[in-house]
């Protein structure tokens, strides 16, 4: 069973620190700025964590990648799971499970990760999962110097800042969503606009309807293999 001892934790200087928190939520920043603030806070508000970060699966082909983290040292432990595919962070990832672990347990687990990493000295793992709308979206990390193993308080609070994150990911990836989605309506609109204008001027050229204006830009994209877009663009360049 876990100890916690006084010293470890006080309740006043936790509810400061959820205050702070979330006085740092309500702060509109990037996201990368945002999720350093938030390693930067975890490690402040649970003694026990030596160092954090957040690892992110990408949305195409959920490769993982460390956008923030308080040390280059939990870099180093990232990248070193990454390389060996194995590790707490992944792990949590991918199973959408709380991993803590000591080193102990973690050389049994990943052998390959706790070789590489055994010169680094992190002694205690704590990745806790963050998923938006059911998806895998990554973890974060907290890494500790001394074998104490991490705590179950150490998981409950992690997991307020674990909400955070997700939410900021959930809105950056939405908003880049979003406009995916207007730019594409920008280009299908400028499409359509040049399209009509060649079929107008065909129109007038030939003396044809506009179906048959239409059928002929249609005509000449199968018999050249290009879009009709590129076709209509190329009728308004010539005859203009």
């Amino acid at each position: 069973m876990d100890v916690i001892t006084a010293h470890q934790y006080d309740s006043d200087e936790i509810a400061v620190a959820v205050e702070r928190f979330g006085a740092l939520l309500r702060t509109p920043m990037p996201l990368p700025s945002l999720l350093q603030s938030v390693c930067a806070q975890v490690v402040a508000t649970i003694p026990t964590a030596d160092m954090a970060g957040v690892t992110i699966l990408s949305a195409r082909d959920k490769e993982p990648e460390t956008v923030a983290c308080t040390d280059e040292r939990a870099l180093d432990v990232d990248v070193d799971q990454y390389r060996a595919n194995e590790g707490p962070c992944l792990e949590a990832a991918r199973t959408q499970q709380v991993v803590r672990v000591r080193i102990d347990d973690a050389a049994l687990r990943w052998p390959e990760f706790a070789k590489n990493v055994a010169g680094i000295g992190v002694a205690s793992y704590l990745s806790a999962p963050l998923t938006t709308d059911d998806d895998r979206v990554g973890a974060l990390n907290l890494y500790s110097y001394d074998d104490h193993g991490f705590s179950e308080i150490d998981e409950v609070l992690v997991q307020v800042f674990v909400a955070a994150v997700e939410g900021a990911v959930w809105n950056a990836r939405r908003a880049e969503q979003w406009r995916a989605e207007v730019e594409g309506l920008q280009e299908a609109m400028k499409t359509r606009a040049s399209i009509e204008q060649a079929k107008g001027m065909l129109m007038v050229l030939h003396g044809i309807s506009a179906e048959r204006a239409f059928e002929v830009l249609v005509e000449q994209s199968q018999s050249r293999n290009l879009r009709v877009a590129a076709i209509a663009a190329e009728v308004v360049e010539t005859l203009t």
